[in-house]
């Protein structure tokens, strides 16, 4: 599977390498390198296992960018729900593909862009 080159979370921009092996333990099947801005991955993976893992990186990395520090188990069960979730509701990705896009993303007291405005109209 072609993982993506790249991810941005929380607005910077972490480099995906696959990796073989990683060295960091046994069963160790990806890793976060937070102050390095990369996340490894073990590259002999099959592709679902690959994605699960990548969104478990990910979350460690949302978790030291909130929290200061990461929660393994945290971790685990919040990746396999939204790896799982994604593949029971593959709908849910055409939404996002097709309607998401920063311009329609705003705060509820700011009232800007077109649906905001329509709210407000309907009031």
């Amino acid at each position: 599977m072609q993982t993506p080159g790249g991810l941005i979370i929380f607005g910077r921009t972490y480099d995906v390498r696959d990796v073989d092996p990683i060295h960091a333990g046994e069963g160790i099947l990806g890793m976060a390198a937070y102050r390095d801005g990369v996340i490894y991955l073990d590259r002999n993976m099959d592709p679902s296992l690959t994605l699960s893992t990548l969104w478990h990186e990910a979350f460690h990395i949302a978790q030291q960018e909130m929290l200061g520090t990461a929660d393994e188990a945290q971790a685990r069960w919040v990746s396999l729900f939204v790896h799982t979730f994604l593949l029971q509701n593959p709908g849910i990705l055409e939404c996002y593909l097709a309607e998401a896009n920063p311009a329609s993303f705003h705060d509820e007291e700011s009232q800007q862009g077109p649906r905001a405005q329509s709210n407000s109209n309907r009031a």
